[in-house]
């Protein structure tokens, strides 16, 4: 069991790398809630402030917005991480990533459910949803 999840963090290297260091920066501690293992910023830094993340075996997320349906999202994008492995950052790492900051910055006067499923509806966004088992 020891070589397989060795072989699994060598496998999806870049975005564990990224995980620990953000877990660093952030002083993320962890924690499991809904059966979830996830780390928790409960002063979030610079990059944490009202979001979570998923690098591969790391889910790190605000203490303020940790809930059920976050976190099973972000084990969906864990999912995704498995699959693809060093691919996972540019395929769903990079849209990620920028789906959300053209969210941030072009969606500002829509409403905050108007935003939630405009972001969701962004593929790599569905797909993580209907991997991490959240009803469509």
């Amino acid at each position: 069991m020891i070589f397989f999840e060795a072989i699994l963090f060598i496998w999806q290297l870049p975005q564990n790398l990224l995980g620990i260091v953000l877990c660093l920066v952030e002083r993320a501690r962890k924690r499991q809630r809904f059966g979830i293992s996830y780390y928790e910023a409960k002063k979030p830094g610079p990059f944490m402030k009202y979001c979570a993340i998923s690098l591969g075996s790391f889910i790190i997320a605000d203490a303020a917005v940790v809930d059920k349906v976050s976190l099973m999202h972000e084990s969906g994008h864990q999912r995704q991480s498995l699959v693809l492995g060093p691919l996972y950052l540019l395929v769903v790492g990079l849209p990620s990533v920028t789906g959300n900051l053209m969210d941030r910055l072009l969606h500002k006067k829509w409403s905050g459910e108007r935003r939630e499923k405009w972001y969701h509806a962004l593929p790599w966004e569905k797909s993580a949803d209907r991997l991490g088992g959240i009803e469509a």
